[in-house]
């Protein structure tokens, strides 16, 4: 297996960061602004629950495209995938499950998560290693457009 470099990773989750401010922004999630500046007294407790709720969201939809495609739309846009780092087999719906309660996790230690990518030798980050994953590059073979792993 060929392991997806740190720079490769960073930029699939940049593009993958172009969707999830979509989301964001433009799907409404919870009170109005006029909701809002009518209870004053709950606008800290409220704008905070809402922000996480916004963030939360798109990282769960992630979750649901790992178990779908094994991958998300930047890594797939970038040829990487998701792969078992022990037998190197598209990983399974438990592990995007399990991979996915990582990411949050990742994400709630203001991405400190991903450091963990630097210091070993599969490039696993927190969510990975929670997850038994790795991130693979996929090799494009000449064999009819099929997409083989490294």
């Amino acid at each position: 297996m060929r392991y997806a470099s740190y720079s490769r990773r960073a930029t699939a989750l940049a593009i993958d960061s172009i969707w999830w401010t979509a989301i964001v922004l433009f799907i409404p999630l919870g009170p109005s602004t006029q909701d809002i500046l009518m209870a004053p007294e709950s606008y800290v407790s409220t704008i905070l629950f809402w922000l996480a709720i916004g963030q939360c969201i798109p990282i769960l939809v992630t979750g649901l495209m790992w178990a779908t495609w094994g991958t998300s739309p930047g890594k797939r846009a970038l040829h990487l995938q998701i792969v078992d780092v022990d037998t190197g087999r598209a990983m399974t719906v438990r592990q995007a499950g399990l991979r996915t309660i990582g990411y949050l996790l990742t994400f709630a230690t203001c991405g400190a998560g991903f450091l963990w990518v630097l210091f070993n030798d599969k490039r696993q980050t927190l969510h990975d290693r929670i997850a038994n994953t790795t991130v693979v590059e996929q090799e494009t073979s000449g064999h009819a457009g099929k997409t083989e792993l490294r």
